[in-house]
């Protein structure tokens, strides 16, 4: 019986460290969590331009490479309706991105369009970093205590990743 009680401590402590050492993943669960967290924070209606404006506006302060890329939207001034269309233009880009992240064949076909597009636009890789981490500071202001880290930074990073 003590064997079996120290077997099973062992075995307990042994799945613990297992776990506690592995990066958090983008599984079925974090696409859920993500997609659900992301529709609350996205937003609609006029919601959604304040928080692509606010986002937008961290991207171009943080990579001012991205002004010049962005140039042909007057990126000189994010609250021109220019910039605001291209702003939800892009975060409307990410949402479909996250809305189809669990259906693979449907998610490459969004994929390969935007990188079309993307590459078009001459938006260089390094935008897509700059993305992901103005979009983690921003994320926890709008989703307050339900932001899961654990499940945006491997997601974002997966589906980001096919773009680069």
């Amino acid at each position: 019986m003590k064997l079996l009680l120290i077997l099973l401590v062992f075995g307990s402590c042994l799945a613990a460290c297992c776990l506690a050492n592995d990066e958090p993943k983008c599984g079925p669960l974090q696409i859920i969590k993500v997609r659900r967290q992301w529709h609350k924070a996205y937003g609609e209606g006029s919601h959604r331009v304040e928080f692509a404006t606010k986002l937008m506006s961290k991207i171009v302060k943080t990579m001012p490479a991205a002004r010049d890329t962005f140039k042909d939207y007057r990126s000189d001034n994010i609250y021109s309706p220019k910039f605001k269309a291209l702003s939800q233009r892009l975060l409307a880009n990410f949402a479909a991105v996250v809305d189809t992240s669990d259906d693979p064949a449907a998610l490459k076909i969004i994929l390969e369009r935007i990188k079309t597009e993307y590459d078009q636009m001459g938006i260089q890789s390094e935008l897509y970093d700059v993305f992901a981490d103005s979009l983690m500071e921003a994320l926890p202001k709008y989703l307050g205590s339900h932001f899961d880290w654990d499940a945006w930074v491997p997601c974002v990073k997966d589906l980001l990743s096919h773009l680069k």
